[in-house]
């Protein structure tokens, strides 16, 4: 009813969630109970949900308690080993609180209804949710799927974005690993991966047959379909023989292009192949390119040379050292001894902070820095690290590029990935945080993802660390990296202070930038005093283990 996304604590609490939302229900979750009933022996009811209608001008409060019980109330076997006891103990601990509770709605007069974990393997929980609502007088507004869409996804939205991008991944990936959607889901199956098995056959799988549809109806095709076409016509009619095949950009090679290129070089003797490419550049796995083909190009073409290419015409010193050094922490990249062609190229790197309140004007103070007959790149991880900057700036589209104009200066706009190839006099590197959508982004690689996706390296942030290399290396004189001083990301602490670095530095914390709430300060302390260890309560609550120590040394002073 607030507005605001809820963390619930189990998966049945997230479908009372969403049953309560989609029958138009307010409530809040976990909100205090309006009777004052701490104690020393208890801390303050929060009953699961409170549920807000109005009858007859008068605003009512309901509660929903959902008790984690069979229809014996028995407790799942779990409960005990989490909390360290015997399953009796265990059983009577959760029984004793589902007694206390109702027998406090009882004294105060307060309306409780209840639903149990048994509701759910013997009922529909939306049918009888909506049954006890009605029965308890709550108005019920049920949502269309549209609304339902819009609430969950609002249009325009980051997560919107992110969702339609994944789906658009799966649809290409599908395509361009040359696998069918059912083995890819037999594999889900074969995992026991319920979220994907869903997530495939209820969403990806509806929109890819609805996606090749409508190409038929158009009578187009796509890319990777060109790429497919063409490997099948050379493999039954051999149109023509090659001599030599020289193919550039070679770290984006994908498994499409691979078959394409073998019956290319069929032919007797076969076609002489020379590849050119970069791994540090190789930022195209989420659209299929396998980085085996690339690091062990001789196992699928046979005998092969190496020649290095270590020479650099686009930048120099310090920045050839330092985005070196920086892109070689990851063992898994070919070593190569970068120099720039000539010895008095100076470029420079500098990490620039700022106030979030100040930063379009922080922008704004850069951009009137640099000489007027410089060009200039604004870039970002994702298309829509602009946003702010549009809410000053005046925006101008000409064709399928974008700019600013900024003290009175054209600025051209563009992700990281449009980048490549690309160069400028300078570059503003926007957004460099530590967050969901920072950089390097926490969003990349959905589990689901994993099932179409080429094998990465293990390395943290592999694919990320080599997109901020080469969003680094876009400039001739200087790049600008700009990161909220309270939230730098993992890889500005990386150059500046990278005594703080540690194996922890790297674990994804969906949560990190997010205030401490009263429910999430009642949920720490809860699962501290329950004897959860720092890892298991960092993991539950998507935050470093530095930051719970931090949190319970406040809460407890």
């Amino acid at each position: 009813m607030d507005g605001k996304t809820i963390y619930v604590r189990s998966e049945q609490e997230q479908k009372i969630c969403f049953v309560l939302s989609s029958l138009g229900v307010n409530f809040r979750y976990e909100e205090p109970y309006e009777y004052q009933l701490a104690d020393e022996m208890y801390s303050q009811y929060r009953p699961d949900f409170s549920i807000y209608f109005e009858h007859k001008g008068i605003t009512k409060r309901i509660y929903l308690e959902h008790f984690g019980v069979d229809e014996h109330n028995l407790v799942p076997a779990w409960f005990a080993k989490d909390r360290n006891m015997s399953y009796e103990e265990a059983n009577k601990q959760y029984n004793d609180g589902i007694t206390w509770k109702k027998a406090a709605h009882e004294k105060f007069g307060t309306q409780l209804i209840v639903t149990s974990s048994a509701d759910f393997h013997y009922y529909d929980i939306k049918d009888k949710l909506k049954k006890m609502l009605e029965d308890a007088g709550v108005p019920i507004k049920e949502k269309t799927e549209e609304e339902l869409y819009d609430l969950i996804l609002p249009e325009g939205s980051k997560r919107e974005k992110a969702f339609i991008r994944l789906i658009v991944t799966f649809v290409s990936l599908v395509k361009s690993s040359c696998r069918s959607v059912d083995t890819i889901l037999r594999q889900a199956y074969a995992a026991g991966d319920e979220r994907s098995i869903v997530i495939i056959k209820d969403i990806f799988i509806p929109v890819y047959e609805c996606y090749k549809e409508e190409l038929g109806k158009r009578h187009q095709i796509d890319f990777t379909d060109a790429i497919l076409q063409a490997t099948e016509i050379c493999r039954i009619s051999h149109p023509l023989e090659y001599n030599y095949i020289i193919v550039d950009e070679f770290q984006d090679i994908s498994v499409d292009r691979y078959n394409f290129l073998k019956v290319l070089r069929e032919g007797n003797p076969p076609a002489k192949l020379y590849c050119v490419g970069d791994d540090w550049q190789s930022i195209y796995r989420f659209s299929g390119s396998d980085m085996a083909l690339f690091n062990q190009f001789s196992e699928y073409f046979g005998p092969t040379e190496i020649n290095k290419i270590e020479t650099t015409y686009r930048f120099g010193e310090p920045l050839v050292s330092l985005s070196s050094r920086f892109i070689q922490r990851n063992t898994a990249q070919v070593r190569k001894d970068i120099h720039p062609f000539c010895s008095e190229m100076k470029t420079d790197l500098e990490f620039y902070p700022y106030d979030r309140m100040d930063y379009c004007q922080t922008i704004g103070q850069l951009v009137s820095s640099i000489p007027s007959d410089k060009s200039i790149f604004l870039l970002g991880r994702y298309s829509f690290d602009d946003y702010y900057l549009s809410f000053m700036f005046q925006g101008i589209k000409e064709g399928n590029r974008f700019f600013y104009l900024i003290c009175g200066r054209k600025i051209e706009f563009l992700t990281v990935h449009k980048s490549k190839g690309l160069e400028a006099d300078y570059v503003i590197l926007l957004q460099c945080n530590k967050d969901t959508y920072g950089f390097p982004s926490l969003v990349s690689d959905d589990k689901v993802i994993n099932y179409v996706l080429t094998k990465g390296d293990q390395y943290p942030f592999g694919e990320e660390r080599r997109l901020f290399y080469v969003a680094i290396t876009r400039a001739k004189y200087k790049t600008f990296v700009l990161y909220d001083r309270r939230f730098p990301s993992v890889f500005v602490d990386e150059f500046l202070r990278p005594e703080r670095i540690s194996e922890e530095s790297y674990a994804k914390h969906p949560n990190a930038n997010k205030r401490w709430t009263k429910q999430a300060d009642q949920f720490l302390l809860q699962l501290h005093d329950e004897g959860k260890s720092l890892k298991y309560i960092a993991a539950k609550m998507g935050r470093s283990q530095t930051s719970i120590v931090m949190r319970l040394n406040k809460l407890k002073q």
